[in-house]
């Protein structure tokens, strides 16, 4: 199993569409074994960008968390997208959400731990006291999606600490400019992998999909190497 979380420190960089575009790569061919869950503690969008139900999903999975849960149980309550990928969507409100996470994200944590084929959370935006940070924590690989900005570096600058504490975390950058992959890592003292930008024309499109792929790549020898040291 390889369970990657996702998430960002400031503003909305494109976090939920990295990890639905990760998510939906991972799904093909048809049939393999892809999660896609949204935790984050901010509230949820997948239903409605996806026109699924907000139920079942990460509320009604909490709830039976609370007495007892199973892999099996995690795919009961995730919803086949016409993406290709079965989702665990989050409630739109972030009360929902949060109250869900409280109650059973260890429980939640240990479940998709155990599931197997290949996992995706999006966990929104990472700060002290969200509950979403112990998923972070379990991942085994957390990509930061960050904007190339002066406030977007300052943040991950600060929240360098944090980011490190619950995981093993690199950065992704939506845009290639102002600032270099290198010149964004000495700033926050974090690994910046590159950047994978927006795909609003078809070449953008086609670029995206190649660094889709070539992070794909870089998370799973990341993930053959720390189960060798192991």
């Amino acid at each position: 199993m390889t369970l990657i979380a996702v998430g960002s420190v400031h503003g909305s960089p494109g976090t939920t569409t990295l990890a639905l575009d990760l998510a939906r790569l991972c799904a093909r061919p048809p049939g393999s074994d892809v999660l896609l869950v949204e935790a984050d503690p901010d509230g949820g969008c997948l239903a409605a960008r996806l026109d699924l139900a907000v139920k079942p999903g990460l509320t009604e999975l909490a709830g039976a968390a609370r007495v007892a849960i199973s892999v099996d149980d995690l795919w009961t309550y995730a919803q086949p997208a016409d993406v290709g990928v079965a989702v665990i969507v989050g409630h739109p409100a972030a009360e929902q959400v949060q109250a869900a996470l409280r109650a059973a994200v260890n429980h939640i944590g240990a479940a998709l731990r155990e599931s197997a084929g290949l996992v995706v959370v999006d966990v929104g935006r990472l700060r002290p006291g969200s509950p979403a940070l112990a998923l972070a924590a379990l991942a085994d690989r957390t990509l930061i999606v960050a904007a190339n900005s002066v406030e977007a570096v300052v943040s991950l600058h600060h929240r360098g600490q944090l980011l490190r504490s619950v995981g093993d975390p690199l950065v992704v950058l939506s845009a290639a400019k102002p600032y270099s992959t290198d010149d964004v890592g000495a700033a926050c003292g974090l690994e910046v992998w590159g950047t994978i930008g927006p795909d609003t024309r078809r070449s953008g499109r086609r670029r995206r999909a190649r660094e889709l792929h070539r992070l794909l790549d870089i998370v799973e020898a990341h993930q053959q190497a720390a189960m060798v040291d192991a």
